[in-house]
């Protein structure tokens, strides 16, 4: 699986907001948010964030980064007020945005400021010093911690398929003692028009080998029924066999007891890869909307962006155009790059079984299957190993990037993770809780 993990920001959902305004016009460059940052010393977790004495934020570490909002910095207005509980005793703040900036007349936790963003990064945070706050005389109302112990993966069949199989794949290692961590190419069926859930594995205790979390693993098409009733299969995971297939690439982290509270460790991210190629139609989402970050390329950048996404703004699209074929996408996108004069041929990336559309491969896995010369070109390995910069090719020269393969994708597909090091296109980090749904079309 070709799933590399990056250490991003941890994101949490505040789901209602009452006192968060902005204007409708929103910062010509594009839209802002703005994140909570905690201080590691000073205050105790877990806290609790609320507004208008509604409960809107639950922070359970100084690494999470939850995001309040959209933000316009000459705009934005809100009230808060932060409690944390320590030695027994309650401990409170306010903080009040107006036009964009602290008021600091209504605010009374220590330290507080607006940090802006990097020139190419579009999150602003906002958060007090590393100091203790006073102690509140009223502990907050009903402070509820987030409920992390049934994450769910919810696939449906919407195809044209009156059945169709899915498969997993999973890094065994990373996941010790979780039987949710399988390799098999027939994890469920999910007849046309109906769903299945897959709920992973939460609760666990600091230090034990009790199932949580479930950490690089991958599902994928493995197998539909043709018009005629017959079995198609389909993903090339069988023994011996190159991978092809729509990956969907889950990272979901273990969840702990630690400090008397549950604490996720990480947040849950998410991307569709079609760097072994592709075999359906695929659409994914947060089941409730949710703030999620992404890498701001170059890949490897710690400059994030982020975005609001669920089931009416989805995190990815394949094909983005509904009369777009996966077929004939395929058929159009040979490994040479437009405008290529050189002597090879175009590579034949369509798998057919007879009249029926298996899949399509990718430049790189077609190489691996034929021990072409060029493998270490399009599979970016070898001498194109060491990074980005060696597997990005100029314009008109061979290369992963520049393949048709790539450039078509590119045109008619949405946050899609293409080719070796490509995947901040589509690598999503969400938060820890975030239920998600992928719909095969």
């Amino acid at each position: 699986m070709k799933k590399r993990l990056r250490t991003l920001l941890l994101l949490l959902c505040l789901a209602a907001l009452p006192s968060l305004t902005y204007s409708s016009s929103a910062f010509a460059g594009g839209q802002y948010y703005l994140m909570w940052q905690m201080p590691a010393t000073g205050v105790s977790y877990p806290i609790y964030v609320y507004s208008k004495k509604v409960q809107v934020g639950y922070l359970y570490s100084t690494s999470q980064q939850a995001i309040v909002g959209p933000y316009v910095p000459t705009a934005t207005n809100g009230a808060y007020n932060l409690y944390y509980q320590a030695a027994g005793k309650w401990h409170g703040c306010a903080i009040t945005l107006k036009n964009g900036g602290i008021n600091s007349a209504k605010t009374t936790c220590p330290g507080t400021v607006i940090n802006k963003p990097l020139p190419t990064g579009n999150v602003y945070t906002v958060g007090p010093g590393a100091n203790a706050w006073p102690s509140s005389a009223a502990p907050p109302v009903k402070p509820v911690q987030t409920n992390y112990s049934a994450r769910t993966i919810t696939f449906f069949n919407n195809t044209e398929y009156d059945s169709i199989t899915i498969g997993e794949s999973c890094t065994a290692s990373v996941n010790p003692n979780n039987p949710k961590c399988t390799d098999t190419q027939n994890l469920f069926q999910i007849k046309k028009g109906e769903n299945q859930v897959f709920t992973v594995d939460d609760a666990g205790q600091e230090g034990s080998n009790f199932p949580a979390g479930l950490i690089s693993v991958s599902f994928y098409l493995s197998e539909y029924t043709n018009a005629s009733g017959d079995p198609i299969a389909t993903g090339g995971y069988g023994v011996g066999e190159t991978p092809y297939a729509t990956k969907i690439e889950a990272t979901i982290q273990p969840v702990i007891t630690s400090a008397g509270f549950p604490v996720p460790q990480g947040a849950s991210n998410f991307d569709v890869s079609l760097v072994d190629g592709y075999n359906i139609s695929v659409e994914t989402y947060p089941a409730q909307p949710a703030f999620c970050t992404y890498t701001v390329p170059p890949n490897g950048s710690t400059v994030l962006g982020a975005g609001s996404y669920g089931p009416k703004s989805p995190l990815s699209t394949l094909p983005v155009a509904s009369t777009t074929s996966l077929p004939d996408l395929c058929s159009e996108s040979s490994q040479l790059p437009a405008g290529y004069t050189g002597k090879d041929t175009a590579w034949a990336l369509s798998l057919m079984d007879q009249n029926d559309f298996m899949g399509c491969r990718s430049p790189c896995s077609y190489a691996k299957a034929n021990t072409e010369a060029d493998e270490n070109l399009f599979c970016c390995a070898g001498p194109y190993g060491a990074g980005p910069a060696q597997c990005d090719q100029p314009s008109g020269d061979e290369g992963a990037n520049t393949s048709t393969y790539v450039t078509n994708l590119l045109k008619t597909s949405k946050n899609m993770y293409r080719y070796a090091y490509d995947d901040a296109v589509g690598d999503f980090a969400c938060p820890a809780e975030t239920n998600f749904v992928v719909v095969f079309q």
